[in-house]
């Protein structure tokens, strides 16, 4: 995103056409829930509805 001519702001909506397309095959790489368990990886707790799955790590 260094491409852009005024640095994003946090939560901010995408100013033109190339920063949509930009997100949109950034959106496409995502994983989803199965596949960060394959890593032994969860989804960011913040945004997760049922934080009692997560799954704690061995050495924490």
């Amino acid at each position: 995103m260094s491409n852009l001519k005024n640095g994003p702001e946090n939560g901010s909506m995408a100013t033109n056409m190339e920063e949509v397309k930009l997100l949109g095959k950034q959106m496409e790489r995502l994983r989803d829930n199965n596949e960060l368990e394959q890593d032994n990886r969860v989804s960011d707790p913040a945004q997760s509805d049922d934080v009692s799955k997560m799954k704690k790590r061995e050495n924490d």
